[in-house]
């Protein structure tokens, strides 16, 4: 399948609500959960107003099949890559590559030459998938009011 990724409008919040529903939902059944699986059209709507957030699109279709969003972190002085989500019937097909390389180049363009993400160190297959992308491990968040902590990881793009 062939993807359009661009910046997501504020007539998307409604469908980056059920595809974030869809696509965070395995990682409740993980043990794993995220805000993303909750998360409000008036969420989405600030996130769309207050990042960069990408939609994955197919021409002429208003479909949204999966996004990204960039917000910059004060403390770490860098964007961080979050809110990755792809419709189940597409994971693994390479969707989530397309859309972190439409990051990465975002960044890039942007002179920045490091970007993180952070992912919960139990995920079965995330941290791996993250690691092929050239993401290393540079520290870790204890997040004591869930049943887990994340890796920090990090990009250097040049």
């Amino acid at each position: 399948m062939a993807f359009i990724i661009e910046r997501a409008q504020l007539s998307d919040a409604k469908s980056l609500v059920e595809l974030y529903w869809d696509a965070y939902s395995e990682n409740e059944k993980l043990g794993l959960p995220a805000s993303a699986s909750s998360v409000s059209v008036q969420e989405v709507e600030q996130w769309i107003n207050d990042t960069i957030l990408f939609v994955a699109k197919q021409p002429n279709s208003p479909i949204i099949f999966g996004t990204v969003r960039l917000k910059f972190n004060e403390d770490w002085n860098c964007f961080v890559l979050s809110r990755l989500a792809v419709k189940s019937e597409l994971k693994g097909q390479g969707l989530s590559k397309q859309l972190m390389k439409s990051a990465e180049k975002e960044i890039s363009d942007r002179r920045e030459s490091v970007i993180r993400l952070t992912v919960a160190q139990k995920h079965p297959y995330l941290p791996a998938m993250y690691k092929r992308r050239g993401y290393n491990v540079v520290g870790e968040r204890i997040l004591n009011e869930l049943s887990y902590n994340e890796f920090i990881m990090e990009k250097i793009l040049i």
